[in-house]
């Protein structure tokens, strides 16, 4: 098995490239690569640098639940550049797998513990257990975001709930919903990539019969659900807000989180703006995760 990295190249205009490059090192620690726009002068005579031409910048970042919140910081940090052209490919390595095995270990969560497929794990009495194997989708149970989500939906989740997920990635809430009850999920993935990893996790948690994978938000033909949650981020939240309203019953609830506690106060305007209460949060380090309630 290949994995996946991600090259982020920030095409930097030469006043900027000081600026740039340090956040650009905040993002990601590992490293920075600085390419300068050359001409090759011919044998042995070198090169000669092209000067009032983009630097282009690059890091390397994991197609991992991490990779994807260093990502989204870097988008957010560099907004404030318009002269910067941020672009990203991807790049697979052939030693990936060995590297994240080694990494990522069981993550337990209220009733629920996140097991990678291939370690081996004893659940406790009455311990609901979900095996995964992220491959090239974000979502492990390792971050803040998914942990907090994880309890929230063990404590909301009953026998027979209607359960949405937006931003599903690996697939991770969706098999502990079914775990904890749900009669339906209806889960929602705009990359493809991360959608077929979450439909072959759901196929071996025994939860594919009850989760359905979609490629956008919100679908037609999907009924009102119980509860939603969207573990996606700030933006995100704020943008899909009125449809995540829309989306819920009457007496439905919704979890939210994906964001820093410096948005809180935004995603909760955004939310109340369309009939959301909030009903409780959590907070983990500096990430945020809200309970709202229609009506």
């Amino acid at each position: 098995m290949t994995g996946l990295w991600y090259e982020i190249t920030a095409e930097t205009p030469p006043l900027l490239v000081e600026a740039v490059a340090a956040v650009m090192r905040e993002a990601a620690p590992g490293g920075l690569a600085v390419e300068e726009p050359v001409d090759l002068l011919g044998p042995e005579e070198g090169y000669a640098v092209r000067a009032g031409e983009p630097v282009a910048l690059r890091v390397y970042l994991p197609a991992s639940e991490l990779g994807a919140v260093l990502t989204q910081q870097l988008r957010e940090a560099l907004a404030g550049y318009p002269e910067v052209e941020l672009s990203a490919r991807p790049m697979y390595e052939q030693d990936w797998a060995v590297s994240w095995r080694e990494f990522f270990g069981p993550v337990e969560a209220g009733r629920i513990a996140i097991v990678p497929s291939w370690v081996e794990y004893e659940a406790a009495p009455g311990q609901l257990i979900v095996r995964l194997d992220p491959g090239q989708a974000f979502g492990t149970g390792h971050h803040e975001t998914t942990r907090l989500c994880l309890a929230a939906l063990d404590e909301t989740v009953r026998p027979g709930t209607h359960v949405l997920d937006v931003g599903a990635g690996s697939g991770i809430l969706s098999i502990a919903a079914v775990k904890l009850g749900a009669a339906r999920v209806d889960a929602f993935e705009i990359d493809p990539i991360a959608g077929d990893v979450a439909r072959a996790n759901c196929e071996a948690n025994g939860a594919a019969e009850r989760v359905s994978v979609h490629g956008g938000f919100p679908c037609e033909g999907i009924p009102p659900a119980d509860l939603a949650v969207a573990n996606v981020s700030a933006r995100a939240d704020i943008e899909l807000a009125e449809a995540l309203a829309a989306s819920l019953k009457p007496s439905g609830r919704l979890i939210a989180s994906g964001f820093l506690t410096s948005d809180r106060d935004d995603v909760v305007a955004a939310f109340s703006e369309h009939g959301l209460s909030l009903t409780g949060e959590r907070e983990e380090r500096d990430w945020a995760l809200l309970e709202l309630a229609k009506g």
